[in-house]
């Protein structure tokens, strides 16, 4: 392993890299630390040679990302990866092989990095640093090789797992499934949908609260935020997301709660520098105005949606349970739920008009078609 942090080793580095066939890549941010993540390292795997690069001392990563542009890359979990490398430089790889999602194509019961290196090395990689800051320098010596480990391996197990899509007939599976993932990695935050910006606040668990209860919790969830980016902490470590809902709900059925200190002792103790902006939240809930789940607007021709299409999304569900089962896969990988019920409202009667519902993949198309049509036209 060697570690990047001067000018004159990324260039020999870099040159390593370009001229390499493929490379591994991962990297490490410190968004269990701090409230705006930033890249901290980006290990690089070649053959023979692994790179830990520093970008914190303020190296030009430039270089490195062109050098990656036009190779095949090895991630394990390549979208987030993606998304940091562009944080610091314009990153648009053309060719990614992904472990994670072939490991969901091969129906593996464990997925994660660690699960797979002992599957294919017999290797137990150490989980020691998971958690670590890695912002902080300097870094110790078992944290570099934490880093490094996490590409040394993706190459042999990448390889272990071609040869079993192909084996299977799933490597096109994987490729266009790749592509996708690749795909919605270079979206940028700016070019989300409005949905994903308007709804962050409806946190799991919150479908079920309404009136009070819900605009409380709005009031709550955008306090934390406020709060997480004046102490630079994720807004987990403010409070924990089943701590706003408790709040809520207690709230919410409380007509004159305004104290979050007369909370029942069942719920988590809150500390009292936080308690002010708490109870000014309750205290003005009754003149905010009430909170609702955000819908996206609904196209003037839009089919009706009743107790046929409800009987249809159930049979759709069965037939893909059995053939998730048939295949070892698990069934939301044919297709999620708003797929099945974009497909009951769009009546698809062709191979071809299936393939026209995005984000259905070809490889997908071919395994639910014959099934899902019919019970689509019953």
């Amino acid at each position: 392993m060697e570690l990047i942090e001067n000018f004159e080793t990324l260039s020999e580095a870099v040159e390593r890299i370009h001229a390499s066939k493929w490379a591994a890549v991962d990297t490490e941010a410190d968004s269990l630390h701090h409230y705006i993540e930033k890249l901290c390292l980006v290990q690089i795997s070649i053959p023979e040679k692994d790179y830990v690069i520093d970008p914190l001392i303020w190296l030009d990563l430039e270089p490195l990302v062109k050098a990656l542009h036009h190779k095949p890359l090895i991630f394990h979990g390549a979208d987030f990866d993606i998304r940091m490398v562009r944080k610091v430089s314009v990153f648009s790889p053309k060719e990614i092989f992904d472990t994670m999602i072939a490991a969901q194509l091969l129906g593996y019961p464990k997925q994660s990095l660690a699960d797979l290196v002992e599957r294919h090395c017999g290797i137990v990689l150490s989980k020691s640093s998971q958690k670590a800051d890695w912002s902080r320098r300097p870094l110790t010596e078992k944290m570099l090789d934490y880093a490094a480990k996490d590409t040394h391996f993706l190459k042999t197990v990448s390889d272990a797992m071609r040869i079993e899509l192909d084996t299977l007939g799933r490597l096109d599976w994987h490729r266009q499934s790749c592509e996708r993932a690749l795909k919605g990695a270079l979206i940028t935050r700016e070019e989300r949908s409005e949905g994903e910006r308007a709804t962050a606040w409806q946190v799991k668990g919150s479908k079920a609260m309404r009136g009070k209860a819900l605009t409380i919790l709005k009031e709550l969830w955008h306090w934390r935020e406020k709060e997480a980016q004046r102490r630079d902490r994720p807004p987990f470590k403010v409070l924990n997301t089943d701590t706003l809902l408790e709040i809520a709900q207690w709230a919410g059925s409380q007509p004159d709660a305004v104290d979050v200190g007369l909370m029942p002792n069942a719920i988590r103790p809150l500390k009292q520098e936080y308690r002010e902006g708490l109870n000014r939240i309750l205290k003005e809930a009754d003149s905010l105005p009430q909170a609702a789940f955000w819908q996206a607007p609904k196209p003037t021709n839009r089919p009706k949606w009743g107790e046929p299409e409800n009987k249809k999304l159930l049979l759709l569900k069965a037939e893909r349970e059995k053939i998730g089962k048939e295949l070892n896969i698990h069934p939301s990988l044919l297709a999620t739920n708003a797929i099945l019920e974009a497909l009951i409202l769009a009546k698809p009667q062709t191979r071809a008009a299936l393939l026209s519902l995005d984000p259905l993949l070809p490889w997908q198309v071919d395994l639910i078609a014959d099934s899902f049509l019919k019970i689509v036209s019953s």
